[in-house]
């Protein structure tokens, strides 16, 4: 009997393997290969019975090889009829087609995965054991389920034509449409017009492998604050892609909260940008993280043009300095260090001096300075104001005192004159000396005469009078005076006709002194006389080629007593100044050593219309 179930063994592998010489070395090696297979093969004839089955086939199936042969195998294994496993092999069969299918048989609670080939009238079956493979499949899809269904965020999964497949709990509680109106239905059916073309865009994205996210307001389509966080993952099963995954995220709040911090950042950025003090913050390498807009006004700089050189030039013009070397305290500030300095002179873009004072402060993150912060104000016109408040005080007392030295020596003086011409009467002396004595009684009198303006109040009436022909007067009574000296004076005026409200003896001795004192700085050459307008204002420059004044006096001119004459007193160009002043104008000097001064004038214009 064994024999005959070995010689229908061998013709059944003969019926594999075809007529070979050789037969049975080529059954052997063949039987010998095929029991070393891990997957079942099975053969069966047109009549279902089991013509060959290898080793591995005998432990999927739990039974007796030998006994297998020959049987039909639905009747040995009758719980296969009328399963996937009857479909599938009938029509492999009967259509001479190749089938492949995962099915599970419950005999032996294992899952196949099957291979089915036509061959030779018969059906050629290569099985595998996949249980432990399936499981894991199941508690991958079972983690997929759980995660899709657990997701704190809204999931749902969409076919390729677009077709909602599935939805999670969260996504029923974001959008409240029954589950059945969502299931089977076109995503964009759901969305607003205004948006389509967002969710249409991710999705043709992600069905060509390629995850996108986008965040959609969907405020004006509801009636509160809506914004969604939408992503677009395509489904991939076995390197194809059948689908789309979208996850939603409600970011409203984050939104809120983010437009919050925009609007107190803004309006942080705002207060800096109002203040009127500079406000400028460097981290340690000194690159400028903020410049307010006082900063930039008072400086010149905008925060674009700002490097380490240039700050250094705003305390340095003149040198190519870095801000580090000029304000060492800078690079040495502590956390607790705070550095305040007060009339410091900077320079702006254009060379102007400005006076500040600062404050440096470190900017602290933890226990690290990561950074300084440099709040300083322009005290330029505070400077000038207290400035002119001294010179008012030095003013007053100079006036005071002038009102009693004029009364005090007037009297004597008057005496000493009368005596001083009977004594010449007489005949007596020689009258060089009376020339003398005379010519410096009269200089008493005009230093007298200086001091009495200080000391009283100009009450007189202002009238309307052309400066053109004011200053053409003057430089024709002092062109006499110039010329004995090879002085020429020129007047040039680029307007005509320009009038002022003023007291004209006043602005007249105003410009006489102004030009004298450019004769008497002078043994040659010429001065000139511009008269020019500027916007609301007459502007006359008195420019002398004199020996100039030295740049350390320049700030001291006008001072009561200050003059740089032998024989001046200074009290000329204090009256001056007091003038112009009065008069709402101001006066500016420029002036270089052995190369001449400039005086320039404003006052304003007589407007017909004020």
């Amino acid at each position: 009997m064994k024999a005959d179930k070995h010689h229908i063994l061998q013709n059944d592998i003969l019926s594999l393997i075809g007529q070979e010489e050789d037969r049975e070395g080529v059954v052997s090696s063949f039987a010998s290969t095929m029991d070393l297979l891990s997957d079942g093969v099975m053969y069966l004839n047109s009549r279902w019975e089991i013509q060959y089955i290898n080793k591995s086939a005998k432990k999927y199936l739990g039974k007796d090889r030998n006994y297998l042969l020959g049987k039909n195998i639905w009747e040995e294994f009758p719980g296969l009829v009328r399963t996937f496993f009857y479909e599938a092999f009938y029509h492999s069969l009967m259509n001479e087609t190749p089938v492949e299918f995962d099915e599970y048989y419950s005999a032996n609670d294992t899952w196949f995965h099957v291979k089915a080939y036509p061959k030779q009238g018969g059906l050629l079956i290569v099985f595998q054991d996949i249980t432990q493979k399936h499981l894991a499949m199941e508690v991958v899809e079972e983690s997929y389920r759980t995660l899709f269904q657990k997701h704190p965020d809204a999931v749902c999964s969409v076919d390729m034509d677009g077709n909602m497949l599935a939805v999670n709990s969260a996504f029923q509680k974001l959008f409240p449409i029954n589950e059945k109106l969502l299931l089977g239905s076109n995503y964009l059916e759901f969305v607003p017009e205004s948006k389509k073309h967002i969710l249409k865009s991710l999705f043709n994205y992600a069905i060509n492998g390629k995850p996108q996210a986008a965040e959609c307001n969907f405020s004006g389509n509801v009636t509160k604050p809506f914004h969604l966080l939408i992503t677009a993952l395509p489904i991939i099963v076995q390197s194809n892609i059948i689908g789309v995954y979208g996850i939603i995220k409600d970011i409203t709040s984050e939104r809120e909260s983010l437009e919050k911090y925009r609007e107190v950042f803004k309006t942080n950025e705002l207060i800096l940008e109002s203040v009127k003090e500079g406000i400028a913050s460097f981290d340690n390498d000194f690159n400028v993280i903020m410049w307010n807009q006082a900063a930039a006004e008072m400086t010149g700089y905008s925060k674009e043009e700002l490097d380490e050189y240039t700050l250094g030039r705003l305390f340095n013009k003149d040198k190519n300095v870095m801000l580090r070397d000029i304000c060492p305290d800078v690079s040495d500030l502590s956390k607790e260090t705070v550095v305040r300095k007060n009339d410091v002179s900077i320079f702006r873009k254009d060379g102007k001096p400005l006076i500040i004072e600062y404050v440096m402060t470190p900017m602290v993150m933890g226990e690290k300075v990561v950074g300084t912060v440099f709040t300083f104000r322009d005290v330029t016109e505070k400077k000038k104001s207290e400035e002119l408040l001294y010179q008012s005080e030095k003013l007053s007392a100079v006036g005071q005192l002038a009102a009693g030295i004029a009364h005090e020596i007037r009297n004597p003086l008057t005496s000493l004159k009368g005596f001083l011409q009977l004594i010449q009467m007489s005949g007596e002396g020689k009258q060089e000396y009376f020339d003398i004595m005379n010519s410096e009684f009269a200089r008493i009198e005009q230093i007298l005469n200086e001091l009495l303006i200080l000391s009283k109040p100009q009450t007189s009436a202002k009238a309307v009078c052309s400066l053109n022909s004011l200053l053409d007067h003057i430089v024709t009574l002092l062109n006499t005076q110039a010329i004995i000296k090879n002085i020429y004076i020129y007047i040039e005026e680029e307007t005509e006709d320009l009038r002022i409200r003023c007291i004209s003896n006043q602005i007249k001795q105003v410009f006489m002194n102004f030009i004298k004192n450019a004769i008497e700085a002078m043994d040659n050459g010429k001065i000139t006389v511009c008269l020019k307008k500027e916007k609301t204002f007459a502007v006359v420059e008195i420019i002398d080629e004199g020996c100039g004044i030295p740049e350390s006096m320049l700030s001291r001119v006008g001072e009561p007593f200050f003059t740089t004459k032998e024989k001046g007193t200074g009290l000329g160009l204090m009256v001056s100044y007091q003038i112009i002043e009065d008069h709402d104008g101001d006066i500016e000097v420029e002036s270089t050593e052995g190369v001449g001064t400039k005086f320039t004038i404003r006052l304003p214009l007589y407007l017909e219309d004020c």
